[in-house]
């Protein structure tokens, strides 16, 4: 007779199949990151200075419109390569989770300042935009649960 903790699910997915899922997740943060990146460099003045309108930013607007995107490529990078994929996978969501909790932020103080994320995504709400982040998040998440179990 099988116990219930003996029995394997049926939807109980392959190693194989965890493992293209987690590349396709390392595809969509990757394209996002190197997307948002270099659509900040591009209006690298004008991101800068909408950081500088930030409350919460300020003075540091130089400093950190320099830094996102950096560290989107240099994650973008982690997550191509097997070996750092993994820490590619979390520092995608602590940025993620980051850039979540500024907009909330953002959001609960008051301020109109627009998205310069790039193309598309810059024409979300800020709502829309937490609801897009928390998605991502949500794929992360997936992508580590999968790495945990491999």
């Amino acid at each position: 007779m099988e116990t219930t903790l003996q029995k394997r699910s049926r939807f109980a997915l392959s190693d194989k199949t965890k493992e293209t899922i987690c590349d396709g997740i390392s595809y969509l943060f990757i394209a996002l990151f190197l997307y948002t990146a270099v659509s900040k460099l591009m209006t690298f003045e004008s991101f800068e200075r909408v950081l500088g309108r930030s409350p919460l930013i300020g003075h540091y607007n130089t400093l950190i419109a320099w830094t996102i995107p950096i560290i989107e490529i240099v994650i973008s990078g982690l997550l191509l390569i097997p070996l750092t994929k993994k820490h590619g996978m979390y520092l995608s969501f602590f940025l993620m989770l980051l850039f979540t909790v500024y907009l909330i932020y953002m959001i609960l103080s008051g301020s109109q300042l627009p998205c310069h994320c790039g193309g598309v995504i810059s024409s979300m709400s800020w709502k829309q935009h937490i609801v897009f982040n928390t998605g991502f998040i949500a794929l992360a998440v997936t992508g580590l649960i999968f790495y945990r179990n491999k």
